[in-house]
């Protein structure tokens, strides 16, 4: 009574309708693997994203030999690139951690030809500079749920440890994460931003903030609006959050930190071990300082912890 094409359209929709609302991932293609002469190996990936047209490039640094260590994702900064992390990645993993950087969204090797033309992006404001920082944050948040799912049969990863660590705008897709997925253990922004429509229009909540948003086109609007961490702060514990931002930062107001540190030791109140709020005197830079705090934050977080939590499960009657 069908023929062939409408039995196999039937199917299809069958099929979609079934699997609403699962995340189904190929395997993680490892492209190249080499072993360094410190004991690591390095790993260049191929991960699926939300978008079949779009998979996302990685690269993953781990101890050799070793199975079940904490994940650690890295997080790049506006028109940044997986390799520009790769130092840190190279401090993370030999504290037995398994540390993957992948390229966000219009950055790295899924970059198109001019996307960064345009001068002064990093300032935000503009419509365009805006949709593209928002675009690769909201996109590259809709990919990472696909990402874990292809690592699952990683005999090296634990993935029920799992920590993400970001820059700048990386730490603003790391706020993001905290509040949308909840295999999120531990997390770290170093300089990034927690409320999306100060960040972007660099101007306080308030009315002269409703005004600059009207300026904005409706696919913007939505866009931010869309992936602001602000209305969903309630959503971020228990996860053991590190956030540190410079005072004199040009890009992200230090008074919309201190507000979302206001915020944040209210909600944490409970759990006051999980919840820092650090400040440095500079820039929008991720120091040294701030590095090393972050490191020791993830491996307090992930492992230790982690063990002792599992310890007292153990002995507990």
């Amino acid at each position: 009574m069908f023929g062939e094409p409408i039995l196999i359209l039937l199917r299809n929709f069958i099929c979609t309708i079934l699997l609403a609302g699962q995340v189904l991932a190929q395997d993680a293609q490892v492209i190249e693997r080499r072993e360094l002469a410190d004991g690591l190996i390095r790993e260049k990936l191929l991960l699926q994203g939300w978008d079949p047209t779009d998979p996302v490039p990685g690269i993953a640094i781990y101890p050799k030999g070793k199975t079940k260590l904490p994940l650690v994702v890295l997080l790049h900064w506006f028109q940044g690139s997986k390799e520009a992390m790769e130092p840190w990645a190279h401090d993370l993993a030999p504290r037995q951690l398994f540390v993957l950087i992948v390229d966000l969204h219009f950055h790295g090797e899924r970059t198109v030809a001019g996307v960064f033309a345009k001068p002064n992006l990093p300032s935000l404001g503009d419509e365009y500079a805006v949709f593209i920082h928002q675009a690769s944050i909201a996109h590259s948040a809709r990919d990472f749920p696909f990402i874990l799912e292809g690592l699952q049969k990683r005999k090296e990863i634990d993935l029920s440890r799992l920590g993400v660590a970001g820059i700048s705008m990386g730490g603003s897709l790391a706020m993001v994460l905290v509040s949308r997925e909840k295999r999120v253990s531990a997390a770290v922004s170093l300089v990034g931003a927690c409320d999306f429509w100060w960040d972007v229009t660099k101007i306080p909540p308030g009315p002269q903030q409703e005004n600059k948003k009207k300026e904005y086109g409706q696919r913007v609007q939505r866009l931010v609006s869309s992936i602001d961490p602000w209305p969903r702060l309630d959503a971020m514990p228990p996860t053991a959050l590190f956030v540190a931002n410079g005072r004199n930062d040009p890009f992200i107001d230090i008074e919309s930190m201190r507000r979302f540190s206001t915020k944040m030791r209210g909600l944490y109140a409970s759990l006051p071990d999980r919840f820092v709020f650090y400040e440095e005197d500079v820039g929008h830079e991720a120091t040294e300082t701030m590095q090393h705090q972050a490191e020791e934050w993830l491996v307090r977080h992930l492992k230790e912890r982690a063990l002792a939590e599992k310890a007292d499960h153990i002995d507990s009657p």
